[in-house]
């Protein structure tokens, strides 16, 4: 398991149960499977097919939570560079270093008396005083994870209201369907879906129009002013692009395939 992989995951655990949400409504709100939601915060991203699907995801996950992404895709792109992973010691390997480091029966007599000669100098030199109380110790505290966790989140916290407003742009369910039920003609492009699917639109300037699960026949409109988009998706034969001037329909591409920041207006030329 990768140890990046489960901070990540326990970072967003925290957060979500200090805002005191539940894991219902978080799937609820981003569209992500319940089970998909536990492998993120059990850092078993490995059952989440592909890295696209857990960026898109973790992004999710932390719009849902209100808090910056950098900091934890980066530290998601870390992980993935790095590879680190706990794996199990075999059984074989530490049964022949056990066999290599018996000491001789020797060895073992003048290490027994070289214990018990310390022991009994430590035991006569540290000898209490009568009327004297030794002074009492305590153990010096270990470094927590936990602590290391809670200064992540601080940062990803301080570093959200320094985000530009025009980022915060995303579109969810309810504005697109205003959007749809608008008469006022102020789109020349819709794009539909064939069954369930993941979608992200931005503008040329980066800005997110939506990033959310489209479910099957539902639509979302192109802005006229917003017709040179930049598109993703985890299956580009589930949507297609359907223009309000002559009604024709253009697949977006091969069922399966996936777009990854696609200008769309190369997709309509493709075709």
């Amino acid at each position: 398991m990768n140890r990046i992989h489960l901070e990540i995951g326990q970072i967003l655990k925290q957060r979500r149960i200090k805002k005191k949400l539940l894991i219902e409504k978080i799937s609820n709100k981003t569209k992500i499977s319940i089970q998909n939601l536990i492998n993120i915060e059990e850092g078993d991203f490995h059952l989440i097919a592909g890295k696209f699907y857990q960026r898109s995801f973790v992004k999710a996950y932390c719009e849902a939570l209100k808090i910056s992404d950098k900091k934890i895709l980066s530290l998601l792109d870390t992980g993935d560079s790095a590879n680190i992973e706990v794996k199990p010691k075999e059984f074989k390997d530490t049964d022949v270093i056990s066999n290599e480091k018996i000491p001789t029966k020797p060895l073992v007599l003048v290490a027994t008396l070289g214990l018990v000669v310390i022991f009994l100098f430590n035991f006569i030199y540290n000898k209490p005083q009568s009327g004297k109380i030794l002074a009492k110790i305590e153990p010096k505290k270990e470094l927590e994870i936990s602590k290391i966790e809670e200064n992540i989140i601080n940062e990803i916290e301080s570093i959200k209201p320094d985000l530009p407003i025009v980022k915060q742009t995303r579109v969810d369910l309810d504005e697109i369907n205003k959007l749809k039920s608008n008469e006022n003609n102020s789109f020349l492009k819709q794009i539909k879906a064939k069954k369930d699917v993941w979608i992200e639109i931005k503008d040329n300037d980066e800005n997110i129009l939506v990033s959310t699960i489209l479910m099957k026949d539902e639509t979302f409109n192109i802005p006229k002013d917003k017709e040179n988009v930049i598109i993703s998706t985890s299956d580009a034969g589930a949507l297609y692009l359907r223009n309000e001037n002559n009604n024709q329909e253009i697949t977006l591409g091969s069922s399966g395939i996936i777009l990854d920041s696609v200008k769309l207006n190369s997709l309509i030329t493709n075709h």
